[in-house]
């Protein structure tokens, strides 16, 4: 007998942050939306640092009046003992974060999903995942859930199943990285008289010989404590034990700063390990479907932006299955701008991870940091990452000055002016936009301080006067000030996309 399948336009599989993020986007905007949420785990649950930068994402899902109304301990910053032993303390600078219990906040952001309109199936066991064979027809989701084996057919099928990676595996997309394994092993801790730390609503980060422990609080008296290790034979010396308990215990012992806080304090409940090795995907969508945040990369632990990371890919997920449903023209530059920006964001946090591990290789000779210092570090010859070349300074001083010697200009756009359309996100959808490759931004950048170049261009070829062609830009343009002005014409003739030709 075939079964019955509930027609959806989007299936979301996984509900963590990225997930539920993603659905209540697309239910708020219109579309029959079904979030498959998995069987909560019985591994204790895991706490994690919110930067203030997140609170930029939360709004865009719609999900920040609710999470700063939910009461999550707020953090001021990090307190850090990394490439050396004395701390340093690091305050946020765009006001407060938030330290939160992971099983709490995504319960939070799926309540919000179902109010938006997205249908949630809670305890839900995807079985089959059937991409479509032909464009336009719909995908194919068999899952078990509390009610019994249900089937749904969908346009679009997002994989937020984080490291379970149900699609990406299934589609062979998934990669380690080459050389690196991290196994996270984390205990709750207390201390009914608060904790001697500078400031303790920080995140506490310390290296050590051949790992790295962070502290995550949740209230003034309890914190998550974790120690990063290499479980490979020969770089972290694990004890002899392989149980997790023995393993955390010996690592701890290895620091100073959290061997002295732990000494003082009482663990709570067992240590849980995590797989926290980084990986990317080949792929991040095809018409159909999408890899969403964890489920595309996972980014090393030490940046604490895996959050931030996730709401990131959802809003553009979102975004981009909008765009194909109701503009189907702009599918394809959707998937182009949402591909295009997973590598970039995962590239971007590659590097950032080996320029802190190589900062503590000068401390800790040991292979368990050079090996994270030079793995993970991007090479720029691969046409995938392709690096941005820099004008230097001096030369946009330079003809910032010459600009203000001339009693009169001519200005006339080079072989180098270019103007191409490229994919940008407009609200909540994706349109072709025109934009001006530079060498400093090879993508095609649409503003330099606030001015629109791709406009300046063309009208600076009319005028004969700086102050002429200032005034013709604020009366056709949203104004802008004159020295934003000027450093954006200076700057796009320092980077020869304008020349002077004799007046």
């Amino acid at each position: 007998m075939t079964p019955d399948y509930e027609p959806y336009e989007a299936v979301v599989m996984g509900a963590g942050p990225a997930g539920a993020a993603a659905a209540r986007l697309l239910a708020r905007w219109g579309h029959r939306v079904l979030l498959l949420a998995r069987p909560e785990s019985a591994r204790p649950p895991l706490a994690v640092s919110l930067p203030p930068s997140t609170k930029k994402l939360l709004a865009k899902a719609e999900l920040l009046n609710a999470v700063e109304a939910a009461g999550f301990y707020r953090s001021t910053g990090n307190t850090v003992w990394w490439e050396s032993a004395e701390p340093r303390v690091e305050s946020f600078a765009g006001g407060t974060g938030y330290q939160v219990l992971r099983e709490r906040f995504d319960r939070l952001l799926i309540g919000l999903a179902e109010q938006a309109g997205a249908e949630v199936r809670r305890d839900a066991s995807v079985r089959a995942v059937r991409l479509a064979a032909g464009r336009g027809a719909p995908a194919r989701v068999d899952y078990d859930s509390t009610d019994g084996a249900r089937h749904a057919t969908a346009r679009w099928v997002l994989d937020c199943t984080g490291r379970s990676g149900v699609l990406a595996r299934s589609l062979g997309l998934r990669r380690a990285e080459p050389g690196l394994r991290t196994l996270a092993l984390v205990a709750a801790w207390s201390k009914a008289d608060g904790w001697d730390v500078p400031d303790e609503t920080h995140t506490l980060v310390e290296s050590y010989g051949d790992g790295w422990a962070w502290s995550v609080p949740l209230s003034r008296t309890l914190r998550h404590v974790a120690v990063m290790v290499d479980p490979r034979p020969g770089v972290t010396a694990l004890a002899p034990e392989r149980e997790a308990d023995a393993m955390y215990r010996n690592e701890i012992g290895k620091t100073v700063v959290f061997r002295r806080l732990t000494a003082a304090a009482s663990r709570q409940g067992a240590v849980a390990a995590h797989d926290a090795s980084p990986y990317h995907a080949t792929r991040a969508c095809d018409p159909g479907f999408l890899l969403v945040g964890d489920a595309c990369s996972f980014i090393d632990p030490l940046s604490s932006a895996g959050v931030k990371k996730a709401l990131a890919s959802a809003w553009l997920a979102a975004v981009t299955v909008h765009t194909a449903l109701v503009t189907p023209a702009m599918e394809a530059a959707a998937l182009v701008l949402f591909e295009t920006r997973e590598l970039e964001i995962s590239t971007a946090y590659r590097r950032l991870a080996a320029q802190q591990f190589g900062r503590v290789t000068g401390r800790h000779d040991h292979a368990f940091w050079t090996d994270r210092a030079v793995v993970q570090a991007v090479d720029d010859s691969d046409p995938g990452h392709a690096a941005t070349v820099a004008v230097p300074h001096a030369k946009v001083r330079d003809a910032l000055e010459d600009l203000k010697q001339r009693p009169a200009i001519r200005l006339a756009r080079t072989s180098r002016w270019k103007v191409t359309a490229r994919p940008a996100v407009l609200q909540n959808q994706v349109v072709l936009e025109q934009r001006l490759p530079t060498p400093r931004d090879p993508a095609g950048t649409r503003f330099l301080y606030g001015v629109d170049v791709v406009r300046l261009g063309p009208l600076a070829e009319e005028h004969r006067q700086v102050p002429d062609l200032f005034e013709a830009y604020n009366r056709a343009h949203q104004a802008v000030g004159l020295p934003e002005f000027l450093a954006a014409l200076a700057t796009l003739i320092a980077d020869g996309m304008l020349e002077h030709r004799p007046v």
